[in-house]
């Protein structure tokens, strides 16, 4: 089991004292069973002792004690764990590169941090039961061992007949759970394209009757195996079931055929032989939960190892462009302090192609991007630009070429303390509603902000968040250009900002926004199609199959 891996190897507590707690809870319950069995006895003679009801009084307060405590430890435990895993990918995200992330898969690794951790998480107290109901079956046959031992041979002969079954069986149901999960995952990504493609399925009636009927066609499969697999649980419970009315009627009609002084212990030994049917029940309804568990861990896991691997293939990468000395990074913080421009001298950069297409290049590039002025790049689709704001804003390193600030080369083993000095709003943006990480925010800034923005009826500030971020395209991308406002950083890179705007605030911000911000001294760098407005720009390159063909200063320099 890897939870069973997972616990020995990460634990921060003593999985003896755990196993002890738990051990302890079984035989305060087998005590009370006995003791019921003596006191039982006493009653039939009309005698009720105060000792064994102080007996199982402290019974009673030792399952209570030792069940609380061992439930809080190993759940809080496991959960410790469960972060401590989502922390871990966390921080693998965090560093990976573009392109190590796209290979794994962003889906793959949000399935692993919600459902799997889940799956995880909610099946614990379905184990933890189950592993303790075996320590109680265990503890209620010794006892049953010592009112008769041709009773628990013969009990444990069925037992260990009925277990081998069982496990056979469920090797099978297994397999059948690890379908039904792959159904399941593929009904919700055809959910997925109902949900996100909402507009497209609306516009083609063809791909709606398609789609739907490969949803329905999965809903079906996935229907049809959990209930398959569902049918098979309730079998397996129904067979232990009958096997453990196989025992009680073996016990009555055939043990006391082979012993003399059966009758002596005959309502003891039924009465040990009921209480066992919740225990045997709860390890039945555990048994799924084991499997469900193990099948999460293995997946995230997998996710994890992913990760792992592609990151070391990263570092590796990486490690062969050298690491700076100290008086290099001294000396390019310092660069950083008062960014004048960035130049961009010779860079490169190109996308790994395959044996039957070449990857995409850019460069060399060279320009060069200065404070207090406006740059527009402009150029067809697919020309390249995007990927030079990427190489540009850090976010892929140059395969060549230097990108310089204030003359001084970033060095390769610095570009987040690069990057750190961007606001961006990229042609993929995601909309954060919370400002994480902006400090000490001035809410009449963002007033002013939303009032310039032309949406400040529609969003307030609220608590370090926007108060909503359900807007027009248009409108979502006022936001985030407030959002990169708000973190004051000297370099504003807007890609196809404008795009979504309607025709009055496309003029204001080309007219009214761009220039205020030139006025305080930030480089400005925008890519647009929007010709109307070229002379707002300070300098204007184009962009032709990955080169700047064109560079040229407008009347407004």
């Amino acid at each position: 089991m890897l939870l069973i891996d997972l616990l020995r190897s990460r634990t921060r507590i003593d999985l003896r004292l755990a196993v002890g707690l738990l051990s302890l809870a079984s035989i305060a319950t087998t005590m009370v069973l006995i003791i019921v069995n003596l006191a039982a006895e006493q009653a039939e003679d009309g005698v009720a002792s105060m000792r064994y009801l102080g007996m199982m009084g402290l019974s009673l307060i030792g399952y209570i004690w030792a069940q609380k405590k061992s439930s809080d430890m190993i759940a809080a435990e496991v959960e410790h764990i469960l972060h401590q895993l989502r922390l871990g990918m966390f921080d693998r995200v965090r560093k990976a590169a573009p392109d190590t992330l796209s290979r794994v898969g962003q889906g793959a690794v949000q399935t692993a941090l919600t459902q799997e951790m889940q799956t995880v998480s909610a099946a614990l107290p379905l184990m933890l039961n189950g592993v303790q109901q075996v320590v109680l079956i265990i503890c209620v046959a010794a006892y049953l061992a010592w009112l008769s031992t041709f009773a628990f041979v013969m009990i444990s002969v069925l037992a260990i007949v009925v277990s081998t079954i069982h496990l056979q069986r469920i090797r099978k149901i297994n397999d059948a759970t690890r379908d039904a999960i792959d159904d399941e995952n593929l009904l919700f990504g055809g959910l997925s394209d109902l949900l996100h493609g909402f507009k497209e399925v609306k516009m083609n009636s063809r791909r709606r009757a398609a789609l739907l009927g490969a949803l329905n066609d999965r809903s079906i499969r996935a229907r049809d195996t959990k209930s398959v697999v569902k049918a098979q649980w309730s079998r397996e419970f129904a067979l232990i079931q009958l096997a453990f009315y196989g025992m009680m009627a073996a016990m009555v009609f055939i043990v006391p055929i082979f012993t003399s002084d059966y009758h002596d212990v005959a309502v003891q030994t039924t009465t040990a032989a009921l209480f066992m049917i919740g225990p045997i029940g709860a390890v039945v309804a555990a048994v799924p939960s084991f499997t469900d568990s193990d099948v999460a861990l293995r997946k995230i896991k997998d996710i994890d190892d992913q990760l792992e691997d592609a990151l070391d293939a990263q570092h590796a990468q990486e490690a062969t462009n050298g690491t700076s000395s100290p008086e290099t990074l001294e000396k390019f913080q310092d660069a950083l302090g008062n960014i004048a421009e960035i130049s961009l001298r010779d860079v490169r950069f190109s996308y790994p192609g395959t044996s039957d297409s070449p990857g995409f290049a850019v460069g060399p590039i060279n320009a060069t991007f200065k404070k207090g002025e406006i740059t527009f790049i402009t150029g067809g689709n697919g020309a390249g630009k995007s990927t030079i704001i990427a190489v540009l804003t850090g976010l892929r390193p140059a395969a060549g070429g230097s990108i310089m600030v204030n003359d001084c080369p970033v060095p390769t083993d610095a570009l987040q303390l690069y990057r750190d000095h961007f606001a961006t709003v990229l042609s993929d943006y995601h909309l954060f509603r919370e400002l994480y990480g902006i400090d000490d925010i001035d809410p009449k800034r963002v007033e002013t902000l939303l009032k310039q923005m032309e949406i400040d009826d529609k969003v307030e500030l609220d608590d370090n968040a926007f108060s909503t971020t359900s807007l027009s395209q248009g409108q979502r991308k006022r936001l985030a250009l407030i959002a990169a406002l708000l973190e004051e950083k000297p370099v504003l890179v807007l890609d196809e900002w404008a795009a979504d705007q309607d025709p009055h605030f496309r003029s204001v911000f080309y007219e009214k926004i761009l220039p205020s911000l030139r006025k305080q001294g930030k480089i400005i760098i925008c890519v647009t199609h929007d010709d109307r407005w070229f002379d707002t720009a300070d300098t204007i390159y184009h962009v032709r199959d990955g080169e700047f063909v064109d560079g040229r200063q407008t009347t407004q320099a």
